[in-house]
């Protein structure tokens, strides 16, 4: 953190003819929420309307000052000096730098964009890079890390949380950047040693216009940054397209499917219920290494992992070796066993495309039948909901249909909708009760069959209406399989 900062030094050449009262500030909020003494409240406007209408609200959190850009009725606040700061949107990165210097310069950042994937390559990049991530599964290094609110922070959390860990001693940060935080800008301001793509996919439809739109969201990580290098997967259409536009020495293209223009690509894998074996072609060079983690899906992560490990300059056995400990990643094809061979896989796969991938991923590994339980989420893209009971339909044997995050919706008006992607709907077995719903599956599928619950992957909560009750697919899967009768 930077030493104490006044409200004059803080609006320097943004607001020249600032005459106001001066006083020490602290930090910078956006969110009337999380405003604590001495910060200032920036009222810019938003999705859900103008931060000026939660003025009250900073001020009873004891805000020393409001800056808001004009959109809104100026506040009658004699308590605090409240200042008009022209383009402020534009300007917060300005006045992040101000209160935090400039960590995005200090740290060595590596940024990670796609539908599927994020979660998975931050973390097992921060584990190899001896680093930390800012995403989905929280702030820190894994393992050691605290809970996340949203995939990517707001810019003035972002950067406070770089500048915490910056100041903490560590020297990497891998962080997720979601289609939303780039159309938002919660990243300006930064540079980047790396920038990956993982896959373009069926998601937050509900909020662009379009897939285009969606698209090019995720574009903007490659166009609108400085980076050093540019990691794409090829096997994603609009991967090769993105490819097809950087077209540099920086650009490093990855591939399980043999493009002709990968760098980075798979040879030969092995795939079983306790991980992969694989070997990888790097620039003409081969490297084996193998993996605890499960299922086909994670050969494009394992790639990134390598490909980043060999542009830093690490050797091949040097690769390997940091492969071989790659922790696995909660909620992401996570296995929970018992004695007797049932395999119940928990994965966050919310989007079709990661449905589909985790079903095929594990039906390689399936000597029985394969077992899908999942729902969707409420007031979210209800596009995808048919799609996904289509692939779930089409890819396993059973298929349990069930309470994702219902928030506000009615549960079986969504199971509704993904039954009708379905041929055969009355083959679904209906448990709204998600608890009910896995331990059904468990209580039912063979010693070889394998059971994925899906859609909820690492959360520890379920939503229901405002409320917020305690629940992890992991932990229920577990109790789940110790209640068997031996």
């Amino acid at each position: 953190m930077t030493g104490k900062l006044t409200l004059r030094a803080l609006l320097e050449g943004l607001v020249p003819d600032y005459a106001g009262p001066d006083c020490p500030v602290s930090g910078l909020v956006l969110d009337s929420r999380k405003v604590r003494a001495g910060d200032v409240f920036v009222a810019i406007g938003g999705t859900a309307g103008h931060g000026l209408d939660y003025v009250d609200s900073a001020l009873r959190a004891g805000c020393a000052a409001i800056l808001h850009d004009g959109g809104g009725s100026t506040p009658d606040c004699p308590e605090v000096p409240v200042v008009e700061v022209h383009q402020l949107g534009r300007q917060l990165d300005v006045l992040a730098r101000r209160m935090w210097g400039d960590p995005g310069r200090d740290l060595d950042l590596v940024a990670v964009t796609g539908t599927n994937g994020k979660s998975s390559v931050a973390w097992l990049l921060a584990q190899a890079l001896d680093g930390a991530m800012i995403g989905t599964l929280g702030v820190g290094r894994p393992g050691e890390h605290l809970p996340a609110d949203m995939t990517t922070p707001d810019l003035f959390t972002l950067y406070r949380e770089l500048a915490r860990l910056r100041d903490s001693g560590l020297r990497t940060v891998v962080l997720e950047a979601s289609s939303h935080a780039l159309d938002q800008g919660r990243l300006a301001g930064l540079c980047f040693t790396s920038v990956i793509f993982t896959t373009l996919g069926h998601d937050h439809l509900d909020y662009h216009a379009d897939r285009n739109a969606y698209a090019e969201a995720k574009a903007r990580l490659f166009t609108d940054f400085v980076s050093q290098r540019q990691l794409i997967n090829l096997d994603d259409l609009f991967g090769r397209e993105l490819a097809g536009r950087l077209a540099g020495p920086g650009c490093i293209g990855y591939s399980r499917t043999d493009q002709a223009d990968a760098s980075v690509r798979v040879d030969a894998f092995t795939s079983s219920s306790e991980g992969l074996s694989a070997r990888l072609w790097l620039d003409q060079q081969v490297l084996e290494v193998r993996s605890c983690l499960i299922g086909q899906v994670n050969l494009w992560n394992l790639m990134v992992v390598a490909a980043e490990l060999a542009e830093r300059g690490r050797s091949l056995p040097d690769i390997a070796e940091q492969i071989s400990r790659l922790m696995p990643v909660p909620g992401r094809m996570q296995p929970v066993r018992d004695g007797d061979g049932r395999l119940a896989v928990i994965d966050y796969a919310h989007t079709p495309d990661a449905l589909d991938n985790a079903l095929v991923s594990l039906r390689e590994l399936t000597r029985g039948e394969l077992w899908c339980v999942f729902g969707c989420g409420g007031n979210r893209d209800s596009a995808k909901r048919d799609r996904m009971g289509r692939i779930a339909e089409g890819r396993a044997d059973h298929v349990v249909l069930t309470d994702d995050n219902p928030r506000h919706e009615d549960g079986l008006a969504i199971i509704r909708d993904i039954q009708a992607g379905m041929q055969r709907p009355e083959r679904s077995i209906v448990i709204r009760d998600r608890a009910r719903a896995i331990h059904k599956a468990l209580s039912d599928c063979a010693a070889d069959d394998v059971v994925l619950i899906a859609g909820k992957g690492h959360e520890t909560e379920q939503v229901i209406g405002d409320q917020r009750l305690p629940f992890d697919d992991a932990v229920c899967a577990r109790q789940a399989l110790e209640a068997l009768p031996c």
